[in-house]
Parts: C-alpha cells; sequence; structure tokens
C-alpha cells in the first residue's frame, strides 16, 4: 500500500471495525495504539490487518476486505491476472 492518501482511507475504514484501537498512518505504514497504551509498528498492510484482528472480533479474510475497500475489488474483477502459457 503506498501513499499517504491511500493508508490513510485504510486507517478510516478499519476504525469502525476497532473503535477500541487507534490506527495512525506514518511514513512507512501505519501505527495502531490499544486502550493500554501499547503501540504496534505496522510496516506492511498484512502487519496492520493481524494486528488489528487480534484486538477485534473480525477475523482477517473480512478484515483485510474491508480495509482494501469496494473499488479493489471491483478493479481486481475488471482486470483479471495474466495467464500464463
Amino acid at each position: 500500500m503506498s501513499g499517504p492518501r491511500r493508508r490513510a482511507a485504510v486507517a478510516r475504514r478499519l476504525a469502525p471495525l476497532a473503535p477500541r484501537l487507534s490506527i495512525r498512518v506514518i511514513t512507512q505504514g501505519w501505527t495502531v495504539g490499544t486502550a493500554t497504551g501499547a503501540t504496534h509498528v505496522c510496516r506492511t498492510y498484512d502487519d496492520l490487518v493481524a494486528t488489528v484482528a487480534l484486538h477485534s472480533a473480525h477475523p482477517v479474510a473480512h478484515l483485510a476486505q474491508v480495509g482494501l475497500g469496494p473499488d479493489w475489488d471491483e478493479a481486481r474483477r475488471a482486470d483479471p491476472p495474466h495467464q500464463r502459457s
């Protein structure tokens, strides 16, 4: 996930699913703060989803889909991967 706007959009989509966490954008990823004051640095999207899943009741697959948003899923369907011969 590149770019601060895209990372901020991901944080906005995941925040309602984990209201006790504070998800903030940093230069190369996100930080996830817990109610106890612990902070986790997430450098990749997978790290972010896994961290949020640990602290919420939502499964990883659901969080991953919500975090990317509906536009990503539609774009993926419209542009199928090339088949290798």
